[in-house]
């Protein structure tokens, strides 16, 4: 297993990166094209943009099942306030990565950092 080496990125490198976690908020189109310009540049840039693609998607399929889950009587009350909540504790998360990857500094969610590595930066 190759572990790629995010220690010592780039300015440019931290730009990119940074910014790849610009897709989260509106429609992971920007993510897709950094990661696609930018991938055999930097691992770094890489690692994020492919990080930033996962918590993307998890954050699409877990609004799409508060959406569903919202319909149902009574309970779409609660399942509305623990939207709520999920939707601050994403923009903080969200807020904590960009400057993670701004900075230069290794921010890695256990299980999707851990499938990155293994499978994707090879």
């Amino acid at each position: 297993m190759v572990t790629p080496n995010l220690n010592e990125p780039t300015s440019d490198d931290k730009l990119w990166a940074g910014l790849s976690y610009t897709g989260m908020i509106c429609c992971l189109i920007p993510t897709l094209v950094i990661f696609f310009l930018k991938k055999d540049e930097s691992a770094y840039i890489k690692f994020n943009a492919l990080q930033a693609i996962g918590v993307g998607v998890g954050m699409i399929i877990l609004t799409a099942i508060f959406l569903v889950l919202q319909q149902i009587p009574f309970l779409g009350f609660f399942v509305g306030l623990a939207n709520l909540l999920f939707d601050l504790v994403a923009l903080a998360g969200w807020i904590y990565l960009m400057i993670q990857a701004f900075t230069g500094k290794e921010a890695k969610i256990p299980v999707l950092a851990e499938l990155i590595e293994q499978n994707l930066m090879g």
